[in-house]
């Protein structure tokens, strides 16, 4: 059994040059116990195909499938006309008159002017079919995304599955598309002319079936190599396209051209590119051999047909006019089961969409994702989501562990953020401070120990029921390149997006004065990536994204380091105004600068994912553990001394 071999899974981050002589043996992949190497899938992926494209739009379906039939009903009348045409002109040649000859002309050429109004209004059809299908088959894709375990995005197997689900994207969904309306139309035509060669001679329509098998097999087996490729070289086609992307965006861009990276990279991207298309010289030569041996075979076969037709004309087992006719059917028929090939096997290719797609949207908590039904608490635009009041939040004995970690990343944490207070979360960097933020959020669920909000376990709340009163701003936040307005008033797409209220969000994070400077002021577009945008300073997208968590105006505010880009002076500002925005809310402070958490009400000290410390700055203090440590450390950068006058 011939093997293919391709680079092992790419690591996340380009580290080393590939290591293209490590074998990888395709045919595992399409081993016969493995679904994909059954050839018995054909009817199920052209049924799954025909689903699809009927659960996107089945009235433009059953009008592609009506034109078909009125298409191949022309051609069987064509076919029946040109042997009344034949048959007159065989008349004529032994004297009689053309008069007869009229009638049919004119019959066919009617014919000829519908079937060619048929095919016109199907192009038609056929590329509204794209759009459809192409719409509704990413908008699942978008519903699976938004409502898949915020886990999966951690894991490099998801990655590979959305690249195969979106791989080549509109060209897989209109090829699917043309060849389900291919495999239609060729269906439809092949069944007419196969009626009336029926009807001339059973033999000869046996002898073209038979011819067109080998071809027909050819194809089924380069298709599902096809698949079978792209699923192996799908680690390789991330590597490459995240190469790429360290080379052409505009976040990389400086540190590339400052480390002279470039020249590096993109010896990279070419090394990657040449191993690609080795293997695909060596794909596309097994390819090309299995074309041409079932190319070959079907041409002897119908050979063999056309000699037949001979034969029986040879024998007076058919007249002149009837065998001209079945000639042209023969040749016809062969055509129509050309394309059913074609549709078969462009079918079985788009498996690598189908299956991939389909395993895809099978990790929606839902399996029924085709029109997602609001869930209870989740917000739909243009509808206030309903608000569970906050209480307090309490985590008990919480602990979590990252798949495939080989310690817990937070061990029995417990925590409580009770009304109006203002409560502090300090660490080092990687104490798991993040973590315990996405935990409260529900992003991830605890492995053990439980988040209790308003004394209920979060888990037990119907989805969105936590989300609707929690304001988040994460240190890793998202700068939308919309408008201004779109950046503040996302935090709550179903509030109204009242310019007068979006400036109020924005005077609070103090980010109006230079929002209100803008060429359109909150109309005008972030970012540089479209045309018109402008661009801002980290503090000014910082203080953009306070303003959006503002708009959202949650009764619980999580801030996770949310003055990493400010400067001093606007640190201080914006931690004055805590205490009064934590007027009927609460807040809980995500920080490594002490500084700005000595106001809370209570701190507690995250340390290896285990809370070490909890109490007032004071009380901290007093104590002169782990806390007043790294205090009196930050203070001597600042001060030049150690210790806190205050203790």
């Amino acid at each position: 059994m011939a093997t293919l071999k391709v680079k092992p899974p790419a690591p996340a981050e380009p580290a080393a040059p590939p290591a293209p002589d490590r074998p990888f043996v395709l045919d595992d992949l399409v081993a016969s116990g493995d679904r994909r190497k059954n050839l018995r899938r054909t009817p199920r992926l052209t049924i799954d195909a025909l689903r699809l494209v009927w659960r996107a739009t089945p009235r433009h379906l059953l009008t592609m499938l009506g034109l078909q039939l009125l298409a191949g009903a022309g051609i069987a009348c064509q076919l029946l006309i040109a042997r009344e045409i034949m048959q007159e002109l065989v008349a004529i040649s032994s004297g009689a008159a053309a008069t007869g000859l009229y009638t049919p002309i004119a019959a066919f050429t009617g014919v000829a002017v519908f079937i060619a109004s048929v095919r016109a209004v199907s192009m038609h059809q056929q590329q509204l079919l794209v759009e459809l299908v192409g719409r509704y088959a990413f908008g699942r894709i978008v519903s699976v995304g938004s409502t898949v375990d915020f886990r999966r995005f951690e894991s490099p197997e998801f990655y590979n599955q959305l690249q195969r689900a979106m791989s080549s994207g509109d060209f897989r969904i209109s090829g699917m598309v043309t060849s389900v309306t291919k495999l239609l139309s060729a269906l439809m035509t092949t069944i007419a002319i196969a009626g009336v060669l029926f009807l001339l001679s059973p033999l000869l329509l046996v002898l073209v079936a038979v011819a067109a098998m080998p071809a027909l097999l050819a194809a089924i087996i380069n298709s599902r190599e096809s698949y079978a490729f792209a699923y192996a070289m799908t680690p390789e086609s991330r590597e490459r396209a995240y190469v790429l992307g360290l080379m052409t965006s505009s976040a990389a861009a400086k540190e590339v051209r400052l480390l002279g990276l470039g020249k590096h990279l993109r010896g990279r991207f070419d090394t990657l590119s040449d191993e690609r298309i080795r293997q695909l010289r060596i794909f596309l030569g097994r390819r090309l051999r299995v074309s041409l041996l079932g190319g070959f075979a079907s041409a002897i076969g119908m050979a063999v047909a056309l000699g037949s037709l001979v034969l029986l004309l040879q024998h007076d087992r058919i007249g002149v006019a009837t065998a001209l006719t079945a000639g042209i059917a023969m040749q016809q028929l062969a055509m129509r089961l050309t394309a059913i090939t074609g549709g078969i096997a462009q079918i079985i290719e788009s498996g690598m969409f189908l299956d991939d797609y389909q395993a895809f949207i099978a990790l929606a908590p839902s399996t029924d994702v085709d029109e997602p039904e609001p869930e209870p608490g989740a917000a739909q635009p243009g509808v206030a989501a309903p608000r569970e009041p906050f209480d307090r939040i309490r985590l008990e004995g919480v602990s979590f562990t990252y798949p495939g970690a080989p310690t817990p990343t937070l061990q029995d944490v417990c925590l409580e953020v009770n009304p109006g207070e203002v409560v502090a979360l300090v660490g080092a960097n990687g104490s798991g401070k993040t973590t315990l933020v996405k935990l409260i959020c529900q992003l991830y669920e605890a492995a053990e120990g439980r988040v209790l909000w308003n004394d209920v376990d979060a888990t037990t709340l119907p989805r969105g029921a936590v989300e609707a009163d929690l304001t988040v701003l994460f240190q890793d936040y998202l700068a939308y390149h919309l408008s201004a307005l779109d950046n503040i008033v996302f935090g709550r797409v179903e509030r109204p997006a009242r310019l007068e209220d979006a400036i109020v969000a924005a005077r609070r994070a103090g980010a109006h004065e230079f929002l209100s400077r803008l060429p359109q002021g909150y109309d005008t577009r972030m970012g540089l990536e479209f045309s018109g945008g402008q661009e801002l300073s980290l503090g000014q997208w910082q203080r953009l994204a306070l303003a959006r968590a503002f708009f959202r105006d949650g009764s619980f505010l999580i801030l996770d380091e949310p003055t990493a880009s400010l400067d001093p002076r606007a640190e201080r500002d914006l931690f004055a105004q805590i205490h009064s925005l934590a007027a009927g809310r609460s807040v809980l402070l995500i920080s490594h600068r002490f500084s700005s958490t000595r106001s809370a009400d209570r701190i507690y000290v995250l340390d290896e994912g285990r809370i070490t410390e909890s109490g007032t700055h004071a009380e901290l203090m007093a104590n002169g553990a782990q806390y007043a440590e790294l205090f009196n450390l930050q203070a001597a950068a600042y001060l030049g001394e150690e210790g806190d006058q205050d203790r």
